[in-house]
């Protein structure tokens, strides 16, 4: 892949980045361990791929997700909902004795990938025949980009990785490929991957798979150049939920009542326990104890 700016530099400058590959075949990244469970999200804009007769882009990006090792993908699309229909069947008595299926198996999403896509496709005259794939298409447009070989066909991709629990945009990586002097296919990049074949069989199918190539690359070479940092979670430890009216305690034990709690008021751990009984803070910032029994 071309070389680009140290992520660094543009992690301490602020700067958008954007990576501009014409030529060279993107590369999936490998990383030796997963720096988290990540779920992908739909890709802004509606189905607007359906206008150039390529799939769902969310099976391209969790090829390269998969492919690269870097985040362990967890599914919350139909796969989700199929694990929805085994509990069901299971609280229904439907399921045989002993299945492995039921609540608090679902492993955790540590991130949100969000894939946006802005496509320019420009003659050489610079007349504008396309503006952004994520808002509305003209009707034809697929039409027009199958006939005119001249033209300047460019995809803009975003991939930006939100923490779940924060809700803080953790990375934005931004890349930029254009058809002109690609002479390279998608074919080794995609592998046999199934359910993609449109990326590997139109022009701009080539183009935007070698984008999200890049931007996915981009993401992951942004957390390498931050020791990971830019990966950890940041936030805080779950809150609890009073259940009923009780006290805060000053040590691990129902004596010595520091305050009392409500129903419903959220307490939030310290990460230390005794027992049965862990050390909380109120949102006013008062320190004590409550038993577990006490929180939902």
């Amino acid at each position: 892949m071309k070389k680009l700016l140290p992520a660094m530099a543009l992690i301490l400058s602020g700067l958008p980045f954007v990576a501009v590959a014409d030529v060279e075949e993107p590369t999936i990244p490998k990383c030796d361990q997963p720096y988290g469970t990540v779920a992908l999200s739909e890709a802004a804009g509606g189905a607007w791929w359906q206008s150039y007769d390529l799939e769902n882009p969310e099976a391209l990006i969790k090829y390269y997700v998969t492919e690269s090792g870097c985040f362990t993908l967890v599914d919350r699309g139909d796969g989700l909902q199929m694990g929805i229909n085994e509990r069901v069947l299971g609280q229904a008595g439907e399921l045989a004795v002993g299945s492995n299926v039921g609540a608090g198996q679902l492993t955790a999403a540590d991130f949100f990938l969000v894939p946006d896509l802005i496509a320019d496709d420009e003659d050489k005259s610079g007349n504008q025949l396309a503006g952004a794939i994520g808002g509305k298409i003209g009707g034809g447009i697929g039409g027009i980009l199958g006939k005119v070989e001249t033209n300047k066909l460019e995809a803009d991709t975003i991939l930006s990785l939100v923490n779940s629990r924060s809700g803080v945009q953790a990375v934005t990586a931004r890349a930029t490929v254009e058809k002109r002097d690609m002479s390279f296919d998608v074919g080794g990049l995609l592998g046999v991957a199934g359910g993609i074949g449109s990326y590997q069989d139109t022009e701009i199918g080539r183009v935007i798979a070698a984008a999200y190539a890049h931007a996915y690359s981009e993401l992951v070479a942004k957390i390498e150049a931050s020791g990971g940092a830019l990966a950890d979670s940041g936030a805080p430890a779950e809150a609890y939920t009073i259940a009923y009216d009780t006290d805060m305690y000053k040590g691990p034990a129902r004596a010595d009542a520091v305050r009392f709690l409500r129903e419903g008021m959220l307490v939030y751990p310290t990460g230390n326990r005794d027992g049965a009984f862990l050390e909380v803070n109120d949102k006013f910032g008062t320190l004590g104890w409550v038993s577990v029994e006490d929180l939902l």
